[in-house]
C-alpha cells in the first residue's frame, strides 16, 4: 500500500479493483460483528438489486480526496455525506481538535457546561439569521430534529405537525414520524410513531401533484396549489387538522434527490404559519452553513424561521447538531430548575464544540458561502451541458452552490426513473476512483455534493468518468 500524504487535491488513482481484498477482507469481518441491516454486502446487494458490490473501507481522507484500505485514491463527491464542506480534515478544525484535546474532552453539558459550548452557542447567533438566537445542541440531524419538534410542542400546546413528501429528517422515531422519504423506512414501526404526523405534497416542478403537468403548470401554479392545500387543511377542512401546532420543511430536499421548490414557497409558507400560529421550522442540516451559496439556504428568500436545524458541515467532521430558535418560541420550555426535560450525557460535548467553532468560524470568516455561490454557478453550467447532451436520460438538472441533483430516467419512457442505471453509474465510477451516491424517493438521482474545496480538475475529471459512464452502459435514443 502506498504511504504517499494525500494532499486533498489530487486526482485518482486505482490500485486495485473496488473493492480491493483488504477492503472485502474487513467487511467480511464486519458482518460477523454487526447487525446485518446496517452495512450492505454483496450477496444481498446481488440478490436484491443486482448491484454486485460490497462496500470500501475508508482507511484516510483529506480535502476531496479518500484512501480505502488497499491503498486506492479515490475523489469524494459525496464530501461524506455533505459533511465536509470544508473537505476532509480541515486543517483549522484538526487544530482545533488537538488543543481541545490537552485541556477537557468531556464536561456536563446541561449542569456543569464548559467554556467551548458558551463559545459556540454564541457563534451560532451571531451568524444565524433574522432573530434566531438560542440554541438545543446535539449530536446528530435527528437530535436537531427531534429538539425542534418538541419546542413546537411545548410552544403551541399542539402535538401535530406538517412535512412533506420525499422529505427526510432522519430516522430516529421523532424525525422518522416527519420523514416521508420511503416508505420501508417507516413501515416496520408505524404503530410506535407520532400518530399526529400529517404529510403533504412538496412542490416538485418535474412530478408536481393533485394532477398538474409537467409543462402545462408553471412552477408557480404548482406552488400556489400546495400552498392552497396546506391552508384549506390548516382552515379545519381535514380531520385532526386542529393538533397541528408546526410545519418543518427542507428548504432544498437532500436525501429526497435535491428538489429545489419554486421561488416564493417558503415565504408562502412562513405566511401560512404567520395565519394559523404555527411554528415554522426549517431543516437546513443538509443545506446549511454555506453548502447552497448562502450561509443559510432560506437566505435565497430572505425568509427567517422559528426554529433552524443544522448539522453536518457546521460540526467540520464531529458529530454536532443545532436547533437554533427565536427567544419568544425557546422561552416556552420554562427555566431549568436543575433536571433539564430534553438533554443528554454528551450535549455541548467539549471536543464536537472546540470542531464545530472552528468550522463555523472557518466557513464565515472566510466567505465560503460567496465562494461555494461562484463554483457553482460554474458547474451548473457545465451540468447543463451535459444534460443537453443526454436530453433522453437526464431530464432535469437542480439544485444551488454545490447541491445538485441529475434525474436519471429510461430511454425514451418520459420521466419513468432508472435507478437500476444510476446503480452502474456508480459503480462505473468507483471503479474509476469518484464516489458519488443516489438520492430521490427513487434511486434515480446523481446526487452530487463534493467538498467546497474540490478543485476544478478534479470535478471536470468526474464528469469526464460518468459520461464515459453513459456511454458505455446506455445505447443513446
Amino acid at each position: 500500500m502506498s504511504s504517499e500524504a494525500l494532499t486533498g487535491d489530487q486526482m485518482p488513482r486505482m490500485t486495485t479493483d473496488s473493492p480491493g481484498p483488504t477492503s472485502t477482507e474487513w467487511v467480511d469481518r464486519l458482518s460477523r460483528t454487526e447487525c446485518p441491516a446496517i452495512t450492505a454486502r454483496r450477496a444481498r446487494r446481488e440478490r436484491e438489486t443486482g448491484a454486485g458490490q460490497d462496500p470500501i473501507v475508508w482507511d484516510e481522507a483529506r480535502g476531496a480526496n479518500v484512501r480505502d484500505a488497499d491503498g486506492n485514491v479515490y475523489v469524494d463527491m459525496t464530501a461524506g455525506f455533505a459533511v465536509a464542506g470544508l473537505g476532509h480534515r480541515p486543517p483549522q478544525v484538526v487544530d482545533a481538535a488537538r488543543d481541545q484535546l490537552d485541556t477537557l474532552i468531556h464536561a456536563m453539558g446541561d449542569v456543569y457546561p464548559s467554556k467551548i459550548k458558551i463559545e459556540l452557542c454564541d457563534r451560532l447567533a451571531d451568524v444565524a439569521p433574522g432573530d434566531l438566537q438560542q440554541s438545543i445542541l446535539g449530536q446528530s440531524g435527528s437530535d436537531a430534529v427531534t429538539a425542534a419538534l418538541k419546542t413546537a410542542a411545548v410552544h403551541t400546546g399542539k402535538p401535530g405537525f406538517l412535512s412533506f413528501w420525499g422529505a427526510y429528517h432522519g430516522l430516529a422515531y421523532g424525525a422518522l414520524s416527519a420523514s416521508a422519504y420511503r416508505e420501508e423506512f417507516r413501515e416496520p414501526f408505524l404503530d410506535q410513531l407520532n400518530n399526529h404526523a400529517r404529510h403533504v405534497p412538496y412542490p416538485d416542478p418535474l412530478r408536481p401533484p393533485f394532477g398538474l403537468v409537467r409543462g402545462d403548470a408553471t412552477p408557480q401554479e404548482i406552488r400556489d396549489a400546495c400552498l392552497e392545500h396546506i391552508d384549506q387543511l390548516l382552515s379545519g377542512h381535514a380531520t385532526g387538522s386542529e393538533g397541528i401546532g408546526a410545519i418543518i420543511v427542507e428548504p432544498i430536499q437532500g436525501r429526497g434527490g435535491k428538489v429545489v421548490p419554486p421561488e416564493g414557497f417558503l415565504q408562502g409558507l412562513r405566511d401560512v404559519c404567520d395565519r394559523h400560529d404555527l411554528v415554522l421550522i426549517f431543516d437546513e442540516i443538509y443545506t446549511g452553513f454555506g453548502r447552497t451559496g448562502d450561509l443559510f439556504a432560506c437566505q435565497n428568500e430572505d425568509v427567517v424561521p422559528d426554529v433552524l436545524c443544522t448539522g453536518k458541515s457546521m460540526g467540520g467532521g464531529a458529530p454536532m447538531s443545532a436547533a437554533i430558535g427565536r427567544p419568544e418560541i425557546m422561552e416556552s420550555w420554562g427555566t431549568s430548575e436543575g433536571e433539564a426535560i430534553h438533554t443528554q450525557t454528551f450535549l455541548g460535548n467539549p471536543l464536537c464544540c472546540a470542531m464545530a467553532k472552528a468550522a463555523v468560524d472557518t466557513i464565515v470568516d472566510e466567505d465560503w458561502p460567496s465562494r461555494v455561490r461562484e463554483r457553482g454557478d460554474a458547474l451548473a453550467d457545465k451540468l447543463e451541458s451535459l444534460a443537453a447532451r443526454w436530453p433522453d436520460r437526464i431530464v432535469d438538472v437542480r439544485g444551488r452552490g454545490m447541491m445538485w441533483g441529475l434525474e436519471v430516467v429510461e430511454s425514451g419512457a418520459g420521466v419513468e426513473p432508472d435507478g437500476s442505471l444510476v446503480r452502474r453509474l456508480m459503480d462505473f465510477c468507483r471503479q474509476s476512483g469518484y464516489l458519488f451516491l443516489p438520492s430521490g424517493t427513487h434511486g434515480n438521482v446523481v446526487g452530487l455534493t463534493p467538498p467546497f474545496v474540490a478543485t476544478e480538475q478534479q470535478i471536470d475529471g468526474f464528469l469526464d468518468v460518468f459520461e464515459r459512464g453513459l456511454e458505455h452502459l446506455t445505447e443513446r435514443g
